[in-house]
C-alpha cells in the first residue's frame, strides 16, 4: 500500500469519527439539554413572576407575627412556673379580701401534665352567701393567675338564724378548681405589681338561688347535723363518720336523726351515703359521697 493510500485511509477514518461524535452530540445530547433549559427557563420564569405574591405573602406573616409578638408580651394572663397548694390557697386568700368570706374545704386531685404546660387539679367543698361566691368565682376567672372553674355545683339553702330567728339563705358549692403553670421559658412568667382586677366592681345581679316562697325551716336548736352543709369523711358497714355545719365530728347509723330527716341509707361500695329530708313538706333525698384527695 502506498503511502498516499495509507495517509488517506487514515484521514477518512478521523472524519469518519469526528462526522459521528458531531451527529450524535447534535442530533442526540443537545437536543435533551435544549428541552432540559428550556424547562428550567420555563420554572424560573413562573417563580419570577410569583414573586410578588410571595413577598406579599411573607409580609403579611411578618406584620401578623409581629402582632402576635406584641398582643404576647402585653398579655394580662399570666402563667406561673409552678404551684402548689400552698400558693393557691393563698391566691384564694388573697381573692376573699375581695370577694368576701368563703368558707371551704380544699382537696388536692392531682396533677396533669402537657408538653408545654400543665394543671393542678383541686376539689372546694364548702359555703358563702351568693354575694360572695359570685365575685369568689369572677376574680378567679378575671385576674391574672390564670385558674380556670371546671365543674361547679350549687344549692340555695335556707337556715334560720338562732340568735334572731330570721331565715337566711345560704349557698353550699362543690367546686373543681385547676391552676396551671409552666416552666418552659417564653410561656411561663410571674406576676409582678399589684394586680388591678381586685380593685374592680362586679356587679352581681339578682339571686336566683334565693327560693320565691320560703320554707320557713325551724330552728336547729339541739345542733343536729345539717347535711346540706356537711361533709362525709368516712363510710363504714353500718355507720358514717360526718363533719357538721360546725365543724364537729359526728357518728351516724341508719335512722338517726339529722336536721330536717334522718339517715335512710348506706352504701360502703360506693363510699355514700343517703339522707331523706323533710322540707316543709317536701320530701328531699340527698346523697353525699366521701370525697378523696391525694
Amino acid at each position: 500500500m502506498s503511502y498516499a493510500l495509507r495517509n488517506t485511509i487514515v484521514l477518512a477514518a478521523f472524519l469518519a469519527i469526528i462526522f459521528s461524535v458531531g451527529f450524535y452530540l447534535t442530533k442526540v445530547v443537545q437536543p435533551g439539554v435544549k428541552k432540559k433549559l428550556q424547562t428550567e427557563i420555563v420554572t424560573l420564569n413562573r417563580t419570577i413572576d410569583q414573586r410578588p405574591a410571595v413577598a406579599a405573602e411573607l409580609k403579611s406573616s411578618q406584620d401578623k407575627l409581629a402582632e402576635m409578638k406584641n398582643r404576647y408580651a402585653k398579655r394580662f394572663k399570666v402563667i406561673p412556673s409552678n404551684d402548689t397548694t400552698a400558693l393557691t390557697y393563698a391566691y384564694l386568700d388573697r381573692i376573699m379580701n375581695s370577694s368576701g368570706f368563703v368558707k371551704f374545704d380544699m382537696l388536692y386531685q392531682g396533677p396533669k401534665s402537657m408538653r408545654q404546660y400543665g394543671y393542678n387539679t383541686y376539689n372546694l367543698k364548702g359555703e358563702t352567701s351568693y354575694t360572695s361566691l359570685f365575685k369568689f368565682i369572677w376574680y378567679l376567672e378575671h385576674a391574672r393567675l390564670l385558674y380556670k372553674v371546671s365543674d361547679l355545683s350549687v344549692t340555695g339553702h335556707e337556715v334560720r338564724d338562732d340568735q334572731t330567728g330570721m331565715t337566711k339563705t345560704i349557698v353550699p358549692f362543690t367546686m373543681e378548681l385547676q391552676a396551671y403553670y409552666s416552666s418552659v421559658a417564653g410561656v411561663s412568667s410571674e406576676v409582678t405589681g399589684v394586680d388591678p382586677t381586685f380593685y374592680r366592681p362586679v356587679n352581681v345581679g339578682l339571686n336566683f338561688l334565693r327560693p320565691l316562697i320560703s320554707t320557713e325551716p325551724p330552728p336547729n336548736v339541739r345542733g343536729l347535723v345539717d347535711v346540706e352543709r356537711s361533709d362525709l369523711k368516712a363510710v363504714m358497714s353500718d355507720k358514717v363518720f360526718i363533719v357538721d355545719q360546725n365543724g364537729m365530728g359526728h357518728i351516724l347509723r341508719i335512722g338517726d336523726e339529722v336536721y330536717l330527716g334522718y339517715l335512710t341509707k348506706i352504701n360502703q361500695n360506693k363510699n355514700e351515703a343517703e339522707f331523706t329530708l323533710n322540707k316543709g313538706g317536701i320530701i328531699d333525698r340527698v346523697d353525699l359521697k366521701v370525697r378523696f384527695g391525694k
